[in-house]
């Protein structure tokens, strides 16, 4: 099997929540995986619009700095953080102006899963 890149390009994104982050799939076409995913990016100074889902999720951020608002608590985020989010707790990310590059993180989540 070849070895497949997939690499995020703003330029072929799609608008997502409510049009408020561009987004497009994580994996290569044609790759499938146990849960859904999604590259979320925001300039400086943007908000995704805040949601709640009954489905597990982890953001890894990969570039730019920003804040997770998880359940009402903010927490500063950038490069190498990965966020835990649990099913049906409200949140939002915000592209922070600290630094030029833009915010980008990958989006994994799944069925929740009882403990």
């Amino acid at each position: 099997m070849p070895i497949q890149i997939k690499k995020f390009d703003p330029a072929s994104a799609e608008k997502g929540h409510e049009g408020t982050i561009l987004s497009s799939d994580v994996l290569p076409a044609g790759m499938t995986a146990p849960f859904q995913h999604a590259y979320g990016y925001l300039e400086n100074n943007q908000t995704m619009a805040g949601h709640r889902h009954d489905t597990d999720e982890i953001y890894i951020v990969f570039s730019g700095t920003g804040s997770v608002i998880l359940g009402g608590e903010n927490k500063a985020v950038g490069q190498g953080d990965v966020i835990a989010i649990p099913a049906n707790v409200w949140h939002t990310m915000t592209c922070s102006d600290k630094d030029q590059s833009p915010f980008l993180w990958a989006a994994l989540w799944w069925d929740h899963i009882e403990k």
